[in-house]
């Protein structure tokens, strides 16, 4: 084993032990991850991309269960990125078509001042759930259900907690991004139960007003994409991101 794979590994062990260090490893690590990203799915990828953060939480979640016996660190990180690119890859095959869907769509609300996608759209989208709502998605939905009560948050709270203009909609994509930055905060806010509000309007000058409001939205929206939930991942999206 060269000296480059030693160190690695060294520094894959000991920021699975501190958090400060394994928020500097993936600062530091923000290229590598970009190009095994891309050398995966064949293509270029950029920080800017939705890939890029899946990569990078798979990163921090091979880095939680390493050990030394599963071989070299980015080894094993890769086949745990790839698992996780693929999982998005196959909730999107999912869909006849690319459709944006509100999280309004799943309580059966309509709001004709959503600019995102017409009236007749979000109708089609709900006609279609009742075949795409399978039962590993139903498990997903009472999964995710369950888990938002950790944070005081009613899975039918989000349609009035969500976006409803473009504009709006696009300050919630810039603020999701900042949070999946490095370090992304995503385990601190499953320590605290609590958005770390500061931390991102420091990050990307947003309002923060526009983050109270919006609070239990982002927060069930960092939840879908932090953890195990590609069905829904598929559905709740705000837009071209």
């Amino acid at each position: 084993m060269d000296n480059r794979k030693q160190d690695d590994n060294f520094k894959a062990i000991q920021a699975g032990r501190d958090r400060a260090e394994k928020e500097r490893f993936l600062f530091n690590e923000q290229s590598h991850i970009l190009h095994l990203a891309a050398r995966i799915l064949k293509r270029t990828v950029t920080d800017s991309d939705e890939e890029y953060s899946t990569a990078l939480l798979a990163v921090s979640e091979a880095i939680d269960s390493y050990d030394s016996e599963r071989g070299d660190f980015w080894n094993y990180a890769a086949l745990v990125v790839k698992s996780r690119l693929l999982d998005d890859i196959r909730s999107r095959a999912a869909l006849d078509k690319e459709l944006t869907v509100a999280p309004e769509t799943f309580s059966g609300e309509v709001y004709d001042d959503d600019l995102d996608a017409s009236v007749s759209i979000r109708k089609e989208v709900q006609g279609k759930t009742a075949v795409y709502v399978d039962n590993s998605l139903k498990e997903e939905i009472e999964a995710l259900s369950q888990e938002l009560g950790g944070y005081g948050i009613d899975l039918f709270d989000l349609p009035q907690a969500a976006p409803k203009s473009e504009k709006t909609r696009s300050s919630c994509r810039r603020l999701l991004k900042a949070f999946f930055d490095p370090p992304p905060l995503a385990d601190e806010l499953k320590r605290t139960k609590n958005l770390q509000v500061a931390e991102i309007v420091k990050r990307t000058g947003i309002s923060r007003k526009l983050v109270d409001r919006h609070r239990k939205y982002l927060i069930a929206a960092i939840l879908v994409k932090a953890g195990d939930y590609s069905g829904i991942s598929a559905y709740l999206t705000m837009g071209n991101e």
